[in-house]
């Protein structure tokens, strides 16, 4: 037999056992990434779905013997789950909406505009993606207890309290201030400056100004940002609780802050709103499952029919890679 064979051989048999090995190795890091992010959920479900009578069953943990919608039912009623998910979504909708246009409008003024002090407005924009929120959260807590627009309202001896309303959500949106807003302004900056000027130029010959170059042209082009920046938003908003647990200290909250008063209840063995004493630490278990369930449904639902569009508009962006 020729060496020259016996060697070529021997090549493709090593190649195809690395190939093998590296193969193996992908499905078993696939197969521990699904269980680490799946598990949870899987097991999440399994307890809120289970009959209070067989919690404490062991061999009922993983697949339960039977089914019941008593957790949901207590978690439903104790979240106030009607009123705070209202509230959640009033916040949301409104403060996604109006992001969307400030900071959108903002990115692309820094994008393709020349004016003095730009450089520095920018730095200033991005300072607002490092300040911690804790750092001014007590100063927004006594604006917003004693609201004057910027000192109009004070001119006539007037002042609104804004806590316990979705306001204190609204209006940094409208304006484009806070964390939130940096991130998504230096997001709209970085896809505009990617577009090529030839179309904005095309725009003006045809006798467009600035900003209807902007809402004809840019806009339909900055799709993919405007998906990951709604996406990033809702989720934002959706699942805050340390703003919210701040500025909404009345008995209507948004369903994060309802969820941690379950929660709290459940520690104490007593639910108000359902007038139950839970001592069982497996049924108060089931019911914090529940809750929990109930509040990540939404956004959950959401990101199942948006993930195609989601993870696109990542790629087009240029956040990642």
């Amino acid at each position: 037999m020729n060496p020259n064979n016996n060697s070529l051989l021997a090549y493709q048999i090593k190649r195809k056992s690395g190939n093998i090995l590296m193969r193996l190795f992908r499905l078993l890091l696939i197969v521990t990434m699904a269980y680490l992010f799946l598990f949870p959920l899987y097991y999440m479900l399994v307890v809120s779905f289970q009959r209070p009578d067989l919690a404490i069953d062991p061999t009922s943990m993983y697949v339960p013997k039977a089914f019941s919608l008593d957790a949901y039912k207590a978690a439903f009623k104790q979240l106030d789950y009607v009123n705070s998910a209202l509230l959640s979504l009033v916040i949301t909708v409104f403060s996604t909406v109006f992001t969307l246009i400030s900071c959108s409008l903002t990115g692309y003024a820094f994008a393709r505009f020349e004016f003095k002090g730009k450089n520095i407005a920018f730095l200033f924009v991005l300072l607002l993606i490092v300040i911690p929120p804790q750092q001014i959260i007590v100063p927004q807590y006594l604006m917003y207890k004693s609201f004057t627009f910027g000192g109009l309202l004070s001119l006539f001896g007037k002042e609104i309290n804004l806590l316990n309303t979705p306001f204190v959500f609204i209006l940094p949106s409208i304006f484009a201030v806070g964390l939130k807003a940096g991130v998504f302004i230096f997001i709209f900056r970085q896809f505009f400056i990617g577009q090529p000027k030839e179309l904005e130029e095309a725009a003006k010959i045809d006798g467009c100004g600035a900003f209807k170059t902007f809402v004809r042209v840019m806009v339909p082009l900055a799709k993919p940002a405007f998906v990951v920046v709604t996406m990033l938003c809702i989720i934002w908003h959706w699942n805050d609780y340390y703003s919210s647990s701040m500025f909404f200290i009345d008995k209507i909250k948004p369903l994060m802050v309802s969820l941690e008063r379950l929660r709290a209840g459940i520690a104490e063995g007593y639910l108000p709103m359902i007038d139950a004493k839970i001592a069982n630490p497996v049924v108060q278990r089931m019911y914090l499952q529940a809750g929990v369930v109930l509040t990540i449904l939404p956004p959950l639902f959401l990101y199942v029919f948006m993930q195609k569009y989601f993870v696109e508009s990542i790629d087009r962006t240029g956040i990642v890679g």
